[in-house]
């Protein structure tokens, strides 16, 4: 007699072979369901109940204290960054760096194009920053989304800080310490950065507030597993690749002058055992001076930029609003911006350069390095990309771009994060994020960390690499 259980044994044992195929695939291609991930918590972390443990005297002591500089306070580095916005001998520190270091034809300049010296911000260099608290913090950013495809760093993250001490309610200073957490597994590449990636999302799923601040204070202030706390000095210097900006706007003093952006490294210098820690001036990363793009400018600097600007055409032809962008070289870059004078000022000087025949050339350049690639920008379009890659850009301009798409502005703010405007968070109000942060570019930068951690994939170019609270 013929075993009923014969045929459903048959048909099961040929049916392994495409369950584990199944199964396989399911394990190569990551979970079914996206990983679980929240804005407030795992990328912009905005609640004062967290960021009460990030006070910016306790930023500033960590850093002196870790640079092991003798004598050195953290008043005393406030007041000689501040000092550099003042002629020299300054009003803090005869030594340091000051505004008027370089000349160009008599004028105050950095990185030969003119500059403000000094600017009104100068008169901080005497003040007292943490008696009583000045600065509060405003967020804390994950940046994951700019680590290297090579896994050279793990990313940058952010603590932002706002005056609270003003003239006027539309004077501001915005403080972006901007830190680079190197890899200490760099034989391992990308893959050595997977539990700083994994540390970032887990917050998500951490419901108490408090133990989210115990983690994020553990990350920033003393490492997590393998890592090192990313408040040192030298994740703030030129060679990490680290920075601190600041935006200033003293409306109070000029009502004339917009919001200017200012960028610094954080350098211990040592003549033996002497040593300083100096917070020096440097320039804008991604931010040429306007003039360049204007065919009528006939220096040798103009016409070497409008022909590197041809190398960059094709990264800012990226059809998508986060993946477009340029890296300009340091020789082309200026040290201060100013959103209101400057802006829309790379589309003014490039339409105006039209009128020389250098300008016509830079425009069929640009043409046809844009039909080579098959794109269907224009060579305004272009240059109105280049412009959204700025301060000013970030801060003030909405404009379209090409290919359908619109820059989003962070108004009303001019910053994506800012202290004038509050919203309901976890533990009461909390600072409020821009609708271009919330619907452009964070869903970018989580997409990013879930494929990271679901396949091992490379973090793509992210936009809005300078953005937020000045920048975030």
């Amino acid at each position: 007699m013929r075993n009923p259980k014969l045929p459903a044994l048959f048909l099961a044992i040929l049916a392994l072979p495409l369950l584990i195929s199944a199964t396989r695939r399911r394990a190569v291609s990551g979970p079914e369901t996206p990983l679980p991930l929240e804005v407030h918590r795992s990328f912009a972390i905005t609640d004062p109940a967290i960021l009460d443990g990030f006070s910016f005297e306790r930023v500033m002591n960590t850093l002196v204290e870790r640079s092991g500089v003798r004598g050195m306070t953290a008043t005393r580095l406030f007041q000689q960054w501040f000092d550099t916005q003042n002629p020299k001998p300054g009003l803090a520190e005869a030594n340091a760096p000051h505004c008027d270091d370089f000349l160009l034809d008599g004028q105050p300049s950095f990185n030969g194009f003119p500059r403000r010296c000094p600017t009104p911000e100068g008169v901080l260099a005497t003040s007292q920053p943490f008696v009583p608290p000045s600065y509060v913090p405003l967020a804390l950013i994950n940046r994951f989304d700019l680590t290297p495809a090579d896994g050279s760093n793990c990313g940058e993250y952010r603590i932002i800080f706002a005056l609270t001490a003003k003239k006027s309610p539309l004077d501001k200073i915005h403080l972006i310490f901007e830190g680079v957490l190197p890899n200490p597994n760099l034989s391992a590449g990308l893959a050595g950065c997977r539990p700083v990636a994994q540390f970032w999302a887990d917050l998500s799923n951490v419901e108490s507030i408090s133990e989210r601040r115990a983690r994020l204070e553990n990350f920033f202030f003393n490492g997590i597993p393998g890592f090192p706390p990313l408040v040192h000095p030298d994740h703030y210097g030129r060679a990490t690749g680290g920075s601190i900006r600041s935006t200033h706007y003293t409306f109070n003093a000029n009502p004339h002058v917009g919001p200017r952006f200012y960028q610094f490294h954080l350098e211990k210098n040592c003549d033996g055992d002497n040593c300083m820690l100096r917070m020096q001036p440097d320039v804008l990363a991604n931010v040429p001076a306007a003039r360049l793009f204007d065919g009528r400018n006939e220096s040798p600097e103009g016409v070497r930029f409008r022909q590197e600007f041809i190398r960059h055409v094709q990264t800012l032809a990226v059809p998508d609003v986060n993946g477009f962008f340029m890296h300009i070289p340091r020789e082309f870059l200026v040290a201060e911006a100013d959103v209101i004078q400057s802006a829309f000022s790379y589309s003014v000087g490039f339409t105006t350069g039209l009128l020389s025949p250098a300008g016509l050339q830079f425009n069929g350049a640009i043409r046809a390095e844009l039909k080579r690639i098959g794109s269907t920008l224009t060579p305004t379009e272009v240059v109105a990309r280049a412009e959204t890659q700025t301060c000013t850009g970030c801060h003030f301009i909405a404009a379209p771009i090409g290919d359908g798409m619109q820059f989003p502005s962070p108004s009303p703010l001019f910053q994506h994060v800012g202290e004038e405007f509050q919203e309901p968070g976890e533990a009461g109000p909390r600072y409020a994020l821009s609708p271009a942060m919330r619907t452009v570019f964070l869903p970018h930068r989580m997409e990013i960390l879930r494929r990271f951690l679901s396949s091992g994939e490379a973090p793509i170019h992210s936009n809005g690499a300078t953005i937020g609270g000045g920048h975030d």
